[in-house]
């Protein structure tokens, strides 16, 4: 089973902009949340630190990430070890930005992709690869793992037979 780590970025234009009302949109809806509960497409706490401070308690959206916060999981022993040795090359270290650091804010880049590399799966993201950066491509770039865009994963979750 191929199991895909969504960045917070994916769940920002799901939930912000994909409809919810539509037979077709409550397929996709209802193909996306067996795949959750299947445990195919998953995210890290990190994520959902970022969408918390995001979305107020009532919002819909909130309500549909606490309803569905069991996808987002806490980085395993091996996922740690994983960030270590990222850690251990400078540029990697720039993946957490300073201003994440003084603010107490969640970085969830290398713990998306620490998580994709312990499973073998694959990153979802919006973020594009840039030269001598610490942006998630290039994170997963370093790590050998495969990333994804929107589009990409969208076209997985819409050919997903419904349940």
């Amino acid at each position: 089973m191929m199991v895909y780590i969504l960045d917070t970025n994916i769940f920002r234009k799901l939930l912000d902009h994909f409809p919810k009302k539509g037979v077709y949109f409550k397929q996709v809806w209802q193909a996306f949340e067996n795949g959750i509960q299947k445990g195919i497409y998953q995210s890290v706490d990190e994520c959902y630190n970022e969408l918390s401070a995001r979305y107020d308690d009532k919002n819909d959206n909130m309500q549909w990430l606490k309803a569905n916060k069991k996808m987002f999981l806490a980085p395993t022993n091996e996922e740690s070890q994983i960030i270590r040795v990222l850690f251990q090359k400078p540029k990697m270290r720039e993946s957490i930005h300073t201003k994440n650091i003084i603010n107490n804010r969640p970085s969830a880049d290398p713990y998306i992709a620490a998580k994709a590399k312990a499973l073998s799966g694959i990153v979802v993201t919006e973020e594009k690869h840039k030269p001598h950066s610490a942006q998630l491509p290039n994170i997963c770039e370093e790590l050998g793992i495969q990333c994804i865009t929107y589009d990409d994963f969208m076209e997985i979750v819409s050919n997903e037979e419904v349940d």
